[in-house]
């Protein structure tokens, strides 16, 4: 996998409520099937009355049908002809997309978005920042919810109101001027993106074959075929009966193939042979065993930018390091309790609330010894908006923090 690109199956955050129809191989034989059976339509005139060309795909018992000689029979070995078969032969997935060429990257790539959305919570986060400044509504938050305003702009919501200290137009004094409380304005949202992997890009190769008893029936088969072909391309543009769309490119060579020498008592055989190629891919495949392929994803409408301030020398901790005073040493003890502790990939124990990914560098004294030892320590954060405070010596204090709207 390239560097930088994630798994788009990687997590569990799989949407309850959405679904679209895979595309896979079944579908392109479908799709081409149709294009014969129903949108050409072929027809032959027998005693001035047209007769409608059958259709039959080559698969499983059937696979021999456009390879033997003699063609298909009935139950009472009457001929059935004329007949149309369609097999489909080899499946290419190579970069070069067997010959076509194709302008996708042939590198790995990210999760292909499918869907963008307000999130269900984007309802509640409206409540919270109050865009069109509303004043007299409880499930609104404004400065009249404040039930204590000892603390700026205040503190506690008073019982059944929502209120926050954000700032943002849930502290505005003043009524919106605008008048456009129904605009279609986008920006300040909590948006839901789901995304599916990229799909597989695939190039399936079809023989087709015409079946017919006399000559002037095969030539009606090629002029119907030829004349129907979408504009001055060869080949025709076709979809699926879930929406999905394709391009059949017919090669330029139809091969004949007769019994006109065999001089015995069989029926007269007369067989046209041609391929088509049909690009196409693969997408949102469900098959059992596989990972649900759809992903949802959140957008951050705020962001955070801290400054914090300590006293000791902080050091980050590595994959190759473990926890306290065994940093930069030898790590092979690090999942000796891994069966009873939870621990994540590196070998260390998860974060607590609160904690960092960063360790401080702190220096022991031995009071009978008066020997120095060096210990690393967890970060250790205070949070009075949340009630929250740890006492350590490794306190690390927060000197700022500057919120930044963000339109995504």
């Amino acid at each position: 996998m390239a560097a930088g690109i994630e798994d788009p199956l990687k997590g569990t955050n799989v949407p309850t409520d959405f679904e679209i129809p895979p595309c896979g191989i079944e579908d392109l034989d479908r799709a081409l099937f149709n294009l014969f059976d129903k949108r050409l339509s072929f027809s032959i005139e027998v005693n001035s009355t047209p007769k409608k060309v059958p259709v039959v795909f080559s698969t499983g018992e059937r696979f021999a049908l456009t390879r033997r000689a003699p063609p298909v029979r009935d139950k009472n070995n009457a001929l059935i002809l004329p007949i149309i078969a369609i097999k489909r032969n080899s499946i290419n997935f190579s970069p070069g997309q067997d010959g076509l060429g194709s302008p996708i990257a042939n590198r790995d790539q990210d999760g292909y978005v499918v869907r963008r959305r307000l999130d269900k919570s984007d309802r509640d986060y409206q409540n919270i920042v109050n865009r069109l400044k509303l004043k007299s509504q409880k499930n609104v938050a404004t400065r009249a919810n404040f039930a204590d305003q000892s603390v700026f702009p205040g503190n506690t919501s008073l019982p059944g109101t929502v209120a926050s200290r954000r700032n943002s137009n849930n502290l505005s004094l003043r009524d919106s001027t605008s008048g456009q409380l129904l605009e279609s304005n986008l920006g300040n949202n909590i948006f839901e993106i789901i995304t599916v992997p990229y799909p597989k890009f695939i190039v399936a190769n079809y023989e087709i074959t015409f079946w017919t008893q006399y000559t002037v029936h095969m030539n009606q088969l090629i002029e119907s075929l030829i004349a129907q072909f979408d504009g001055q391309e060869k080949g025709f543009k076709i979809a699926t009966d879930k929406g999905y769309e394709f391009s059949a490119l017919f090669q330029s060579e139809l091969s004949p193939g007769d019994n006109f020498t065999d001089f015995t008592n069989d029926e007269r055989i007369i067989r046209y042979t041609f391929n088509v190629k049909v690009p196409g891919f693969l997408l949102a495949t469900r098959i059992d065993g596989m990972k649900n392929p759809f992903r949802r994803y959140l957008t951050a409408p705020q962001i955070e930018f801290g400054i914090d301030q300590i006293s000791t020398q902080a050091v980050k901790t590595s994959k190759s390091s473990v926890t306290g005073e065994e940093i930069g040493k030898d790590a092979s003890k690090k999942f000796i309790l891994s069966d009873v502790e939870l621990l994540d990939k590196t070998g260390n124990l998860p974060l607590a609330r609160g904690e960092t990914g960063t360790e401080l560098k702190q220096l022991i004294e031995n009071p009978f010894t008066g020997e120095q030892k060096t210990v690393y320590s967890r970060v250790k954060t205070r949070n009075q908006r949340r009630g929250e405070t740890v006492a350590s010596s490794l306190i690390v204090v927060d000197l700022e923090t500057l919120n930044d709207q963000s339109q995504d």
